[in-house]
């Protein structure tokens, strides 16, 4: 609930649910507002506006979004501004305002210019300007960055795989490339500001240039690579059927390229893949990872799988157990598969019953620990380069990142810059330890 006294209309806060691209978006939210004037409020209670940036990809996200909205109340002040914007906005539109009366805006990202005057709007009344989700294009947009050493770059917006259980094509809208031209203009800007570390994200970022003249994927890393200040460079999340061998290449080959590929695989049985659209079978995707390792001495690879997709049977849950052993993957992200309305998986037939899903994530989640702890104790008693990313959730260590992506906790003492060399002493369950030798200014 709100405090009695109402907050000034003027401040703003942004809850941000879901993706990296979302947690980038909300950083072109925050720069709109600042540029009109707004100040941030350090808490919820005490924002005239309050946003809440969404995911939609999952059930989980999209409860946890309405159980956020449904704890707010405006108190009957007409002057506060509750908004709600991301994939849910795509997806329910004016519904979002039927079932939740505290809001009373709903945006889309292609409206996010006008968004000052939206607000103004909703003041009076409720106002839904959700723009056209094929045209939304907020790079150019003013931003408040939350890093000062690390930034996302989008390269590309919206998806054409048309997976049958995803949503993004509908709240996203089809594949659009960035012009080449544009992005490096931006790194540029980003490395004058103090940027060491870009990480170029698309829903399926390696189909960049498909669908324009900009050139490959691969061309793009080694363009970004070679602007000045920009010491290591990211990307995700790549589609396996579009990893091509120039990519693993230029990774090999280009020393700001770090060694980290995310490939989600889904799942390990092929009929299970088929289902899905993926394009492609587990016997490709393992000899994708096998050629990474080759090429690429050292690198980090992480997938996503979903557990208890329709019509998975115990031999198709073996066959995900088999692949995971098989790739011996450096870390997953494992979730539990949810219907999303609109999407051709919903109304297929073979429910997995919750209690085989859970059981069966269970087994996979074991499973995949032991290689993610096996994978951090390679690292133990080696010096590594980390980016020092913030305070860690304890408030007396630092958080960063290995050139892998592996998470490093550090204590407060020996740090020169955003970039440290750092003894790794210990590994957790799904982090490292380790000890700051020194920093680069």
């Amino acid at each position: 609930m709100f405090p009695k006294d109402a907050p000034p209309s003027n401040t703003y806060f942004i809850r941000t649910f879901g993706c990296q691209m979302n947690a980038h978006d909300s950083e072109h939210i925050a720069g709109v507002l600042r540029s009109a004037g707004f100040e941030e409020s350090p808490t919820i209670d005490d924002a005239g506006v309050v946003v809440f940036n969404t995911c939609c990809v999952r059930q989980s996200a999209e409860d946890r979004v309405w159980g956020n909205v449904g704890a707010i109340s405006t108190g009957g002040r007409a002057s506060r501004v509750v908004a709600v914007c991301g994939c849910m906005a795509e997806k329910h539109g004016l519904d979002i305002m039927r079932r939740a009366r505290s809001v009373n805006l709903v945006f889309g990202m292609e409206a996010l210019a006008r968004l000052p005057g939206l607000v103004e709007a909703a003041r009076l009344s409720p106002v839904c300007d959700l723009g056209e989700v094929g045209r939304a294009s907020i790079d150019c947009l003013p931003s408040v960055r939350a890093s000062a050493s690390q930034a996302w770059v989008p390269v590309s917006h919206g998806c054409d795989n048309n997976c049958s259980y995803c949503v993004v094509p509908s709240v996203r809208g089809t594949d659009r490339s960035r012009p080449l031209e544009d992005i490096i203009e931006e790194v540029e800007r980003l490395a004058d500001e103090g940027t060491v570390e870009v990480v170029l994200l698309g829903q399926n970022v390696n189909s960049y240039g498909r669908d324009s003249r900009t050139g490959p994927f691969a061309r793009l890393l080694e363009e970004v690579a070679r602007v000045d200040g920009i010491k290591r460079v990211k990307f995700e999340t790549s589609h396996p059927r579009d990893l091509t061998p120039d990519v693993l290449e230029v990774i090999g080959s280009v020393p700001e390229v770090c060694e980290y590929l995310h490939l989600p695989v889904q799942s390990g049985s092929d009929s299970v893949l088929a289902a899905m659209n993926r394009g492609y079978s587990g016997d490709f995707y393992l000899e994708l990872v096998r050629r990474a390792r080759r090429e690429v001495p050292g690198i980090t690879v992480t997938t996503d799988i979903i557990v208890g997709f329709p019509g998975e049977t115990d031999d198709d849950f073996s066959a995900t157990l088999d692949l995971v052993k098989a790739a011996e993957c450096d870390a997953a992200y494992l979730f539990l598969y949810s219907a999303r309305e609109g999407t051709p998986a919903a109304t297929m037939s073979g429910e997995v019953p919750d209690m085989i899903k859970h059981q069966r994530f269970e087994r996979l989640a074991a499973t995949q620990d032991g290689f993610t702890a096996r994978s951090l104790e390679k690292v133990v008693g080696s010096d590594v380069e980390v980016l020092i990313e913030g305070p860690a959730r304890r408030g007396d260590m630092l958080s960063g990142r290995t050139r892998g992506h592996q998470v490093v906790l550090m204590q407060r003492t020996g740090v020169a810059g955003p970039i440290a060399s750092v003894h790794i002493d210990a590994a957790g369950k799904h982090s490292l330890r380790g000890s700051i030798l020194n920093g680069e200014e």
